[in-house]
């Protein structure tokens, strides 16, 4: 993405959230402006992260980056061509719900993908290692307490990375997250940059909060 693009973005999103900011404090029975003025930082974090968001997603693939669809998150995947947003959290979700892939032509399993897709992306995919288990994702994760899942709140880096559509990466900033506000549900997930709706929900099974 260029310099002027990324400018153009950041300037968008900013006068989204100043435009939020103009619309509660005008509004009819609007809050005092004090406190419409203490939700400003928030809009503009949450600007800030919804920019950081698309810029990731629009990054180009390194001459010899390649994606793991059986441990990329949402932001990874949405990078490779031909796939979008809706059909990387349709990624994560399958495999989730239905096991790892056993190599890029298993991708089908994904509503939206065919065989034009495959061709698209099948060099920008990591190697497979072979036909995996297609256990049930409890089984198959070996983790947490008696009932098979992990408290998000409490697990350390190496657990929270063999959850389904974590991996390391995203395993610090959940971390990381936490350590800035604990999280009161699965949902807040959410907050971490590069999980969405669909890896939340492929998460019930495995995780929790307490």
């Amino acid at each position: 993405m260029d310099s002027e693009t990324s400018a153009l973005r950041r300037t968008a999103f900013l006068l989204l959230a100043l435009s939020v900011f103009r619309w509660a404090w005008t509004r009819p029975g609007a809050e005092p402006l004090g406190a419409v003025e203490a939700d400003l930082p928030m809009l503009i974090d949450s600007s800030r992260a919804g920019e950081a968001d698309a810029e990731a997603r629009s990054r180009p693939l390194g001459p010899e980056e390649r994606v793991d669809p059986n441990t990329a998150n949402e932001v990874d995947l949405d990078r490779l061509p031909g796939i979008g947003p809706s059909t990387a959290a349709a990624i994560v979700a399958e495999r989730a719900r239905s096991g790892p892939f056993d190599g890029p032509d298993d991708l089908t399993r994904v509503s939206g993908i065919g065989v034009s897709t495959i061709a698209k992306i099948r060099r920008h995919l990591a190697a497979s290692e072979g036909p995996r288990s297609r256990a049930p994702p409890r089984a198959r994760a070996g983790i947490g307490n008696a009932s098979g899942q992990i408290d998000v709140n409490q697990a350390d880096q190496r657990q929270l990375a063999i959850l389904p559509g974590v991996g390391p990466a995203l395993a610090a900033r959940i971390i990381e997250a936490r350590q800035q506000q604990p999280f009161t549900s699965l949902d807040d997930l959410v907050r971490v940059r590069g999980i969405g709706p669909a890896t939340v929900e492929g998460l019930r099974a495995l995780a929790r909060v307490r």
